[in-house]
């Protein structure tokens, strides 16, 4: 019965984003564009809504959480494999949807930049991936009793960190310092040696990142490899930008964050109750907004966005109810998603928007989580 109390106002919300999302195309520049659309969004909340209805128990959440790590794992060995094959694409048309399967071999670049780590999608969704596998991983090593389960969930969180680092990625990097300072800062056991903690983690990662570059720089017969997010750090001193430094001075590239989202308040100003479910990648012709908070706010407008934001007030409010009980599997994992949901919602600030799938899944296992964990604290 309480679970139940729990989960309809969240079903509530769900289909008020769905009523409102199809209320919106009635302004759409292109109705087979927006339906599509429709349909990401639609499917993605109830796979969010079946995961929360799904983990009912503690057994099926056990179960659940090692099929998650799994399919984080598979996608961080793909990556490793992907590293020694050559590039593979694959496009298909339908109408004006492109659909595309893109896989990026190889090591490094012919100027020594490293390629970017890619599972079965780029390099920064497989960097988030990653946060989600070493902050899975995490949770089972602290909750588990067998000696050789804890030794392959301490080779999960080394391949996941491993592939993170290899995808380069500057959301997923900070992400996953994000996550780690959530966990260091709450976790008891850590947060007692806080500032220790903290520059322990920082040297291990640092050295981690550099011995691992020249690991495949090696082996890709350079001597000397470019790094990545060494040289957009330097890039963001000598520009003063942070989001997309030296950008402006690259030809045959996108636009930057700050034109994406001008052009998203653009279209905003004209129509405060949102462009439309779609359109803002139709009118402006981009992938994505680079933010999944902005997404929901260009298309849906602020009525769409405060329906999205209110899911995530439920979350927090069952966290912060049981953020200093660390005693039980449930409680453990709960501190360990919430790390990791730090991490994914920190990447989706600046990356992505709300038709991935990605973020509707494991939002579903954070909140599945915290109704258990609240569950069972009464």
């Amino acid at each position: 019965m309480w679970v139940s109390q729990v989960i309809r106002p969240t079903k509530i919300i769900l289909i008020a984003i769905a009523v409102y999302a199809a209320f919106t195309m009635l302004w759409s520049e292109n109705i087979w564009h927006s339906l599509f659309q429709y349909y990401y969004l639609v499917s993605f909340m109830i796979l969010f809504y079946l995961v929360i209805s799904t983990m009912a128990t503690e057994e099926i959440h056990r179960k659940m959480i090692w099929c998650l790590l799994f399919s984080c794992l598979v996608q961080a060995l793909l990556s490793y494999v992907f590293r020694f094959t050559g590039s593979f694409v694959e496009k298909a048309d339908i109408g004006d949807i492109r659909f595309a399967l893109h896989v990026l071999g190889g090591m490094m670049n012919s100027d020594g930049s490293p390629v970017q780590a890619h599972g079965l999608q780029d390099g920064h969704v497989t960097s988030m991936w990653m946060n989600i596998l070493m902050g899975v991983a995490t949770g089972l090593f602290l909750t588990e009793k067998k000696v050789g389960r804890r030794i392959f969930l301490a080779l999960c969180f080394v391949i996941g960190l491993s592939v993170l680092i290899g995808t380069e990625s500057r959301g997923g990097a900070v992400a996953f310092v994000a996550m780690v300072m959530f966990f260091l800062f709450f976790y008891h056991r850590t947060s007692k040696y806080l500032i220790r903690s903290i520059i322990i983690f920082f040297a291990a990662f640092l050295v981690f990142y550099v011995v691992e570059q020249r690991i495949f720089s090696t082996l890709a017969g350079k001597e000397e490899a470019i790094m990545r997010l060494l040289m957009i750090g330097q890039k963001s001193l000598e520009t003063g930008d942070v989001l997309d430094p030296g950008l402006s001075a690259l030809e045959g590239v996108g636009p930057g964050r700050m034109t994406i989202w001008g052009n998203g308040f653009s279209g905003l100003s004209q129509n405060w109750l949102g462009i439309g479910i779609g359109n803002y990648k139709y009118l402006y012709a981009i992938p994505h907004a680079h933010s999944v908070l902005f997404s929901f706010l260009f298309d849906l407008g602020p009525i769409g966005l405060i329906l999205f934001v209110s899911l995530f007030y439920h979350i927090i409010k069952y966290y912060l109810k049981v953020i200093k009980l660390q005693d039980t599997y449930l409680q453990i994992m709960s501190l360990c998603l919430m790390s990791a949901f730090t991490a994914v919602m920190f990447h989706g600030c600046f990356d992505f928007d709300y038709t991935y799938a990605i973020y509707w899944l494991f939002w579903g296992y954070v909140f599945s989580t915290l109704i258990l964990v609240n569950k069972r604290a009464g």
